[in-house]
């Protein structure tokens, strides 16, 4: 019933996002995880736009085993 979402998933998924598609995605995982307002979020995931390991952790993290809201450091 349930499809297993294999890593090449992930990465298909990944590859299909254009430059906004991949900041908002990231701007609402890390929102989803910590109480960090969207400017912050945002300005992260600009940073780390050139770091697609970050974002595919979170959101594998997500799928898989998410874990209760944390707060910001």
């Amino acid at each position: 019933m349930f499809k297993n979402f294999k890593s090449n998933d992930v990465d298909s998924f990944l590859d299909s996002l254009d430059y906004w598609r991949t900041i908002n995605l990231y701007i609402t995982l890390r929102q989803a995880r910590s109480n960090i307002s969207f400017e912050d979020a945002k300005s992260e995931a600009i940073v780390n736009f050139g770091n697609p390991d970050k974002l595919k952790y979170m959101l594998e993290e997500a799928i898989n085993s998410p874990n209760p809201k944390r707060k910001s450091n």
